[in-house]
């Protein structure tokens, strides 16, 4: 099986390392979650840095084609790598860094998605809560509810402030 490395971004999150743990017996500590379903060993690993908020590091546990089968967060880059190696003895020594920058990420994400954000304020789906698409425009969840909000509706009438 060929190992290819990583995408610049897994589910909205920038990939700044990744290993490939498919040969490193599995030391089932502690519990990664999706979906309700607990994960076991996976055959790749990536630690990677959400693009939309500043949280810690999130480490996913990725499949062969690098889809994320489930997560787990640190505190700290070097702290998720730690966390790594009591699951997969001797990964530590296999972490490849990325050097993908937030701008490469950015873009890559662009890509993938089509260039998909909202056509008044221009965030990006990561980045709002949900995105209606039109024939000529996109808007999200935020710009309904502050258009809302600068309209008055007298007797059916909508009045702008």
């Amino acid at each position: 099986m060929k190992r290819s490395p990583p995408p610049p971004v897994i589910d909205a999150a920038r990939v700044v390392a990744y290993a490939f743990v498919d040969d490193i017996p599995y030391l089932p500590v502690g519990s990664r979650v999706l979906a309700d379903n607990a994960v076991d060993q996976a055959p790749r690993l990536a630690i990677a840095v959400s693009l939309s908020s500043p949280s810690g590091p999130l480490i996913f546990h990725c499949d062969e084609e690098w889809i994320a089968m489930g997560a787990s967060t640190a505190e700290s880059i070097e702290r998720a790598k730690q966390d790594a190696e009591c699951n997969y003895p001797g990964v530590g020594n296999r972490w490849i860094d990325t050097n993908v920058t937030v701008e490469e990420a950015l873009a890559f994400y662009d890509s993938e998605t089509a260039g998909l954000k909202c056509s008044f304020c221009g965030k990006r789906p990561f980045e709002v809560d949900g995105l209606i698409e039109g024939p000529r425009a996109t808007i999200c969840r935020g710009c309904v509810e502050e258009f809302y909000c600068d309209f008055q509706f007298d007797d059916g009438d909508v009045v702008g402030n």
